[in-house]
């Protein structure tokens, strides 16, 4: 009897190893994130709005480095799930994705893509796929490539910057993110 083509991607998902993004990713931090909510991307600049319920922080994805912090404590967005920004963001009004919805974008311009498949619930295995991948079959005649980034139980977000050279993963209580440079023309 043959198998099923969903048992064939649960069990290449279940085998994978979790680890850190291939290159051209770089690690630029994994810092502890109590009580995270949710985050969104500045569409201009390489900076990260994160709210939990002990405020709000803006993180510089080249770095990893808090440049602004406030302590609005409960801080959560509206209902159209936007938030305003603080220092570096002030005066700008960015969408979020988290706890009450919405959402990261899951591929790039060149072709990098992230998927999340809950094998177990409620565990989420976070993966990479890379370019010319598709991890619902061969895409061009090309086997698929992932890297399983995580396993989470309460994942809040987790995607690309509008350019797509910052990936984050948010969960509960941890923010992962990775960077790379844009590929040359």
């Amino acid at each position: 009897m043959p198998q099923d083509s969903l048992d064939v991607i649960r069990h290449k998902v279940a085998q994978t190893p979790v680890s850190a993004a291939p290159p051209p990713w770089k690690l630029v931090t994994a810092m502890a994130a109590g009580s995270l909510l949710e985050v969104g991307f500045d569409r201009d600049l390489p900076l990260l709005l994160v709210t939990s319920s002990a405020g709000r922080s803006v993180i510089d994805c080249r770095s990893g480095e808090k440049v602004a912090r406030d302590y609005r404590e409960g801080f959560d967005s509206d209902l159209h799930l936007e938030t305003p920004g603080i220092g570096p963001l002030a005066g700008k009004t960015l969408r979020m994705s988290g706890i009450n919805g919405g959402g990261l974008l899951l591929g790039t311009a060149d072709g990098w893509m992230v998927e999340s498949v809950t094998l177990c619930w409620p565990e989420q295995h976070l993966l990479l796929v890379e370019p010319g991948s598709w991890l619902y079959g061969n895409l061009h005649d090309r086997p698929c490539v992932l890297h399983k980034l995580a396993i989470e139980r309460e994942m809040r977000a987790f995607g690309f910057s509008p350019c797509g050279t910052v990936l984050v993963l948010a969960s509960n209580n941890e923010l992962t993110i990775y960077l790379r440079d844009l590929p040359s023309r």
